[in-house]
């Protein structure tokens, strides 16, 4: 939970800024979405790297490499913004988002350690965790970015400092306090495994192709595609408007604050009436978030907070949901791998998302663009309750009686 605070914050002061910077080198909106994207395509590229080092290393080393790359990754963003280099600035991004990667794999670590019927609570306690941190982080960046032009730097390039310092913090904290290992844990509470059965490989295409396993990738997957979608521009438009950073910061804090913060009450839900229903209700959330994005005024600072909040709060039901449902399809040993490819598969999905994001609001407009996000998840809604049916996946989860 620490740590998430942590990386929650490191990742949401820079990307606060990171379109605000694209926009600044290139004189323009049309490559916007190009910042999130890198980060994403960082975010799914250590999701398979780290995977192998979770599997082989445990959760600790696996999770402390990925906040040591993303802040690695500030370090050099910081450079880029000096210098104002937009290739060196997209390399900064992919290696920064590999810090999300290990903000993003955190969830797992507590997935670990619960039984089925507190699992997602528990997941849900550290998602809420990063609340702290992704709420701190947009009300930073302008402060952080002005301290930094004090000293003769470009300013943006003082939140992706605040974010190294933070990811670097992370990595140490992991290092030095993760003990014992959660995957330990996992693998002690698990049925014994013989040595040839350790030794196997996971296929973990052959785990995709189970019904049960489909259904939360795919849920986690276009989950994230429209939030990115949304997101990855809306500061940029709200900019546009004439709101200054710190403007943009808390309508962003606003959202982040939908996407973290409910989330013990999201896990206690999905625990007692199950992970289908969360999920369904939360794609009608994100729904009417984006039908709020297109219609509201930029000009009204609580019309935007509102809409921005409940795409968030849909999010957050599908994150948390999807995420228990990940880990309770597979054996503790197949987890890891698994966990890897769907982060992998999420994040390359909604790098595709950006980009396209950043291409649309510059043809179509903002508003066009939130209702082709509100139509994706729509469709979600509607697929899920389908695919439920199909792969013959009860509404509800059998709970055990409480203690």
């Amino acid at each position: 939970m620490g740590t998430a605070a942590l990386g929650g914050l490191g990742q949401l002061v820079g990307l606060t800024v990171g379109s605000l910077i694209v926009q600044d080198m290139l004189h323009g909106r049309k490559w916007i979405g190009t910042a999130n994207a890198a980060a994403s395509l960082g975010t799914a590229l250590g999701a398979l790297t780290l995977a192998r080092y979770v599997q082989r290393s445990g959760r600790r080393i696996g999770l402390a490499l990925g906040y040591g790359i993303g802040a690695l990754g500030g370090v050099v963003a910081v450079v880029a913004a000096s210098r104002s280099s937009y290739p060196l600035f997209m390399l900064a991004m992919v290696l920064f988002g590999v810090g999300n990667t290990s903000n993003q794999q955190s969830r797992f670590a507590a997935a670990d350690i619960a039984t089925a019927e507190r699992r997602a609570r528990l997941v849900g306690l550290v998602v809420w965790a990063s609340t702290i941190g992704v709420v701190l982080g947009p009300q930073l960046a302008a402060p952080a970015g002005k301290r930094f032009s004090w000293l003769g730097h470009n300013q943006w390039g003082g939140a992706f400092a605040l974010s190294a310092l933070a990811f670097g913090i992370a990595a140490v904290v992991l290092l030095v306090l993760l003990r014992p290992d959660p995957l330990d844990i996992a693998r002690s509470m698990a049925p014994p495994r013989t040595a040839a059965e350790n030794a196997e490989p996971v296929d973990v295409w052959a785990l995709l192709s189970h019904p049960s396993v489909r259904l939360p990738v795919i849920t986690l997957t276009i989950n994230q595609v429209v939030m990115v979608a949304i997101m990855s521009v809306t500061n940029v438009h709200l900019r546009d408007h004439g709101y200054s950073v710190a403007g943009v910061g808390t309508v962003l804090s606003g959202h982040v604050f939908g996407m973290f913060a409910p989330s013990p009450i999201t896990g206690w839900l999905c625990d007692r009436v199950g992970r289908i229903p969360v999920i369904v209700g939360s794609c009608f959330l994100m729904v009417t978030g984006a039908l709020l994005a297109a219609s509201a005024n930029p000009l009204h600072h609580g019309a935007m907070i509102t809409a921005l909040f409940f795409l968030g709060l849909g999010w957050n039901g599908n994150f948390v949901a999807g995420s228990a449902l990940v880990t309770e399809a597979v054996t503790a040993h197949e987890r890891p791998k698994l966990q890897g490819v769907t982060d992998m598969i999420t994040y390359i999905a909604s790098a595709g998302a950006a980009i396209s994001a950043g291409l649309l609001v510059g043809t179509t407009g903002y508003p066009r663009m939130a209702l082709i996000g509100g139509a994706i998840a729509l469709l979600a809604g509607v697929l899920v309750i389908v695919f439920r049916r199909v792969a013959a996946i009860p509404i509800t989860i059998p709970i055990a009686a409480p203690a």
